[in-house]
């Protein structure tokens, strides 16, 4: 199964890295907050265009200009796993650096992806050391909906961090975290 194709329109790919950009900045808050460095994150903008996802991708690892006006990005050294559903398939571009790995031992991004593919059907597309793209394609025939298959990947992914003691249980005091914390796979 290939990733299915979209030409990127230029207004795409902005509205990806201001997507990108908006949620790395976020992403780095709540780790300054709250000590979280991985984060499995739902996107609205790529609608399950891998090259979209690259640009939010880019946009979140994006180097914070200081001097711009709205602070943008930032959150290249954190763990990400982007989630984006669109309406042939789910695209999911995990992201986890290299030094981020090797602090964290009971962390493995093989086991990490092996739950989202395991629990979505998903096919590993590309695989690297830092960077893991993986994709589900629909089949409205065995119940396989992107949306569905997103959440799936979701919970997963976040019951995987959790079980290796790398994100608060949903039993956290819930006052001194972030309200959007949810929409980052972070239940605080």
């Amino acid at each position: 199964m290939a990733a299915v194709a979209v030409a990127a329109d230029p207004k795409a790919v902005k509205a990806s890295v201001k997507e990108g950009g908006k949620k790395g900045v976020d992403m780095c808050g709540m780790s300054d907050l709250g000590g979280v460095k991985f984060f499995t994150i739902t996107l609205e903008t790529p609608n399950g265009d891998m090259q979209l996802m690259d640009a939010v991708l880019e946009g979140m690892n994006a180097e914070v200009d200081e001097s711009a006006e709205e602070r943008k990005g930032g959150a290249g050294a954190l763990g990400k796993m982007l989630l984006s559903a669109g309406d042939k398939q789910l695209a999911v571009v995990c992201h986890v650096p290299k030094a981020l790995q090797e602090s964290n031992s009971s962390f493995s991004l093989k086991e990490w992806v092996k739950v989202v593919v395991d629990a979505t059907g998903a096919e590993v597309t590309e695989e690297g050391e830092e960077l893991v793209r993986i994709v589900a394609a629909a089949n409205a025939d065995k119940g396989a909906f992107p949306l569905k298959m997103r959440d799936t990947a979701q919970n997963e992914s976040v019951a995987y961090l959790r079980k290796k003691g790398l994100l608060p249980d949903d039993d956290s005091d819930s006052d001194d975290m972030p309200p959007n914390a949810e929409d980052f796979g972070v239940a605080w």
